[in-house]
C-alpha cells in the first residue's frame, strides 16, 4: 500500500492514489500534524492536555481520535499505543511536511501543497499550547517554502535554464513579496534570459514595491544583479591556466587582508577566464573560491554568493570532485542558516556530511561545527555538543587555529545560553586568547562580546563594561553588523543593570538596527537582540513593549527558533496574559534547555533578570 498524505492545504490522505474518507473530527487531522512535526514523539498525556483541555474525559478523547487516526493511516500499526505516541507509517510513505522539511529541493517543488497553509481552513478549539504551536509551524513552513523556491531557482540558473528560474523566481517573489533577496534572484533571473526589456520591467516593478512600502529604494544588489555582461581579466593580462591560478591567489589574499572589492575583481575574472579555458577542476576551484568570498567576505552578497556555488555542484556533479562538492554543499547550508531557513540548511548540511565521508577532516570539522551551530539556533543544545566537540576535535588534530576558535566560540554561545558560565567562560577565553595568536582581528570581537556577556551575569560589571568597548570598535573597525550588534546589546545589558532602563532600551534599539543595516546578518542574532529588547522593555513597561514582543513572536515561529518563541510568549505572560505561560511551556518541550525549563518554574520573575544574572542583585 503507497500512503500519500497532504498537510499543506486541505488536508488529504490517498491510499494506492484513492482519495480516503476525511476523518470524523477536525481534531484527528491536528493530531496527525502534530505528531508528524514533532520533534520527538509526545507523551499520551501531552497530546491529551494540547487538544482535549476542555473534554470530560481527555484520555477518552484522545484515545477515539488516535483510533479515527489509524483508520485514516490503514491500520492499528500506523500509530504507536504506547505511553509515547509517535507515527509508524509503512516503508515508502509520503508525507509533504517531511518531504519539505527533509527532501530534496527537487521533490519539494512537485509538492501541490507548496506554500499553501499547514492544515488549511481547519481550525479547532484546544488549549492555548497548540494554538502557539499551530501557528508557529504555519509560519516555519511558508518560510521553508521560499527557501526551497529559492534553491530551486539557483538551481536552474547553475543548470543554464533561465526559463524555469524565472518562474521560480516569481513564485518566490509572491510567497513573500517583501524579500528583497527574492526580488535580486528574480532580477537576476531575468538577466540571464538576455531579455533586457524585462529585466527593466522588473527592475522599475521592484523598485517600486519598495518605494510604496517602506518610502526607500532597494540597494545596489537588485541592480547589480541586473547585469548582463561578464567579468573579464583586464587587457595585456596573459590567460592562461598559470594566469588563473594567480588570479585566484591575489584574489583571496586581497579578502582575507580586508581588501573585498579588489579581491573580487581578481575572483571574478578568473572565474570568468576560467568558464573558458575547458578545464572543469580549475573552473569548479575559480567559481567556489569567488562563491566563498561573496558568502563570507562581501556585505549583502549571498544571492551572487549561492548562484556561483551552486555553479560549483554542476560542475563537480559532472566530474566527480566529492572533495569540492562537499565544500559548496556546506558552504549553502550555511547560508540558509544565516537566514534562519534550518530545515534547508540541514539538508545541505547532511549532504555535505556523505559527500566528506571519511575525507578531509578540516572539511568534516567545519561541516559538524555549522551543524552544531543550526542545531542550538533552535534549542536542541545536547545534539548540538555533540557536534561541536567532535569539530573541535578534528580541527585541532589537523592543528587549525580559526576552525578551532570558531567552533570554541559557537559552542561557548550555546553554554551561555543555557546559562552554564563557567564552562562558557573556559571555552571562550581559550576562544579568544587563540583568535589573538592567529591575528585574527575580524573574528575577535565575537568570542570577546560573548565573554563580556558572561561577565555580566557574574556580576562583574568592570570587565565586561572593557571587553564590551574593545568589541564594539573591533566590530566597527571590519564593518561587521553582526560583531557590533552583540556588542551594543551587550551595553546595553550594562545599562539596564545599572537601573536605566530608558537608556537601555534606546542601545537596544541600536543594536537592532546595526542589525537590520546588512541584509545578510545572522537572523538568530536579529532574535537574539530582539529578545534583549523585549526583556526591558517589559521592565520598563515601554509603550511598544506588545509589538516589540509580537515582533520577536513572529521572526522566531517563522524560522522555527523554538527558544525565543517560549520567550516571547513568557513575555507576554509577564504583560498580563495568562494563557500565555501554557504556551510557553507547550513550545518549551522541544526545547533542549534545563535553564529554560526552570525559568518557567520559577513564577513572574521578570525576564531581565536572567539576563543580568548577579548584576541584578548587585544594583
Amino acid at each position: 500500500m503507497t500512503l500519500v498524505a497532504h498537510l499543506l492545504g486541505p488536508p488529504m490522505v490517498t491510499r494506492d492514489d484513492v482519495v480516503y474518507a476525511a476523518p470524523r473530527g477536525k481534531k484527528v487531522w491536528s493530531l496527525f500534524a502534530y505528531l508528524a512535526l514533532a520533534e520527538r514523539p509526545p507523551s499520551r498525556q501531552q497530546l491529551a492536555e494540547l487538544l482535549f483541555p476542555d473534554a470530560e474525559d481527555p484520555g477518552s478523547a484522545l484515545r477515539w481520535n488516535l483510533s479515527e487516526l489509524r483508520r485514516l493511516l490503514g491500520g492499528p500499526d500506523t500509530v504507536g499505543s504506547g505511553n509515547t505516541v509517535g507515527l509508524r507509517l509503512p516503508a515508502g510513505s509520503v508525507l509533504d511536511v517531511r518531504v519539505l522539511l527533509d527532501g530534496t529541493s527537487a521533490a519539494a517543488i512537485e509538492l501541490p501543497g507548496l506554500g499553501r497553509e499547514l492544515l488549511e481552513n481547519v481550525e479547532i478549539e484546544a488549549s492555548p499550547g497548540f494554538d502557539a504551536w499551530i501557528l508557529g509551524e504555519r509560519r516555519r513552513l511558508h518560510a521553508v517554502a521560499g527557501a526551497v523556491l529559492r534553491e530551486g531557482a539557483l538551481r536552474r540558473l547553475a543548470a543554464g535554464n533561465a526559463r524555469d528560474a524565472v518562474e521560480l523566481a516569481t513564485r518566490l517573489v509572491s510567497n513573500d513579496p517583501l524579500d528583497e533577496d527574492a526580488h535580486v534572484l528574480l532580477v537576476r533571473a531575468f538577466a540571464a534570459t538576455g531579455d533586457e526589456v524585462a529585466v527593466e520591467r522588473q527592475l522599475e516593478a521592484s523598485a517600486d514595491l519598495f518605494r510604496r512600502e517602506f518610502g526607500n529604494d532597494l540597494g545596489p544588489e537588485l541592480y547589480e544583479a541586473a547585469r548582463m555582461d561578464t567579468v573579464t581579466a583586464s587587457p595585456g593580462r596573459p590567460a592562461g591556466k598559470a594566469s588563473m591560478r594567480a588570479l585566484v591567489e591575489s584574489g583571496n589574499a586581497a579578502v582575507l587582508a580586508g581588501a573585498v572589492d579588489v579581491g573580487l575583481r581578481d575572483l571574478r575574472a578568473a572565474a570568468d577566464g576560467a568558464s573558458d579555458g575547458g578545464d572543469p577542476t580549475q573552473e569548479a576551484a575559480a567559481w567556489f573560491a569567488l562563491g566563498s568570498a561573496l558568502v563570507h567576505a562581501a556585505k549583502g552578497r549571498d544571492e551572487e554568493g549561492s548562484a556561483a556555488l551552486h555553479r560549483v555542484i554542476a560542475i563537480s556533479e559532472e566530474s566527480g570532485d566529492h572533495r569540492l562538492a562537499a565544500a559548496c554543499h556546506r558552504e549553502l547550508g550555511y547560508v540558509e542558516l544565516l537566514r534562519a531557513d534550518y530545515p534547508r540548511a540541514q539538508v545541505w548540511f547532511r549532504t555535505a556530511s556523505e559527500l566528506a565521508d571519511g575525507g578531509d577532516a578540516l572539511e568534516i570539522s567545519r561541516i559538524r561545527s555549522v551543524i552544531a551551530i543550526a542545531l542550538s539556533d533552535v534549542g536542541l543544545y545536547d545534539q548540538a555538543e555533540r557536534e561541536f566537540l567532535a569539530a573541535i576535535d578534528l580541527a585541532r588534530q589537523v592543528d587549525h587555529g580559526r576552525q578551532t576558535t570558531w567552533s570554541l566560540t559557537c559552542f561557548g554561545r550555546a553554554q551561555v545560553l543555557r546559562d552554564r558560565l563557567p564552562e562558557a567562560e573556559d571555552l571562550l577565553i581559550e576562544a579568544r586568547d587563540l583568535a589573538r595568536t592567529e591575528r585574527w582581528t575580524a573574528f575577535l570581537s565575537y568570542p570577546e562580546a560573548l565573554l563580556a556577556e558572561v561577565w555580566v551575569r557574574q556580576g562583574r560589571a568592570d570587565l565586561a563594561a572593557e571587553a564590551f568597548e574593545h568589541a564594539f570598535t573591533l566590530g566597527c573597525s571590519v564593518d561587521d553588523a553582526c560583531w557590533e550588534a552583540y556588542s551594543v546589546r551587550g551595553l546595553g545589558l550594562l545599562t539596564a543593570a545599572g537601573g536605566d532602563l530608558a537608556g537601555a532600551i534606546e542601545l537596544m534599539e541600536d543594536a537592532l538596527n546595526r542589525c537590520l543595516r546588512q541584509r545578510d546578518t545572522h537572523r538568530w542574532i536579529r532574535a537574539y537582540v530582539m529578545d534583549a529588547l523585549c526583556a526591558a522593555a517589559v521592565a520598563a513597561q515601554h509603550p511598544r513593549a506588545a509589538a516589540w514582543v509580537t515582533d520577536l513572536g513572529s521572526l522566531a515561529g517563522r524560522s522555527g527558533m523554538r527558544e525565543f518563541s517560549v520567550h516571547a510568549y513568557r513575555y507576554r505572560w509577564e504583560m498580563g496574559e495568562a494563557d500565555a505561560l501554557d504556551a510557553a511551556r507547550t513550545l518549551a518541550l522541544e526545547v533542549e534547555n534545563d535553564h529554560l525549563q526552570r525559568l518557567l518554574d520559577a513564577g513572574r520573575t521578570p525576564a531581565l533578570h536572567d539576563l543580568l544574572g548577579k548584576a541584578t542583585s548587585a544594583r
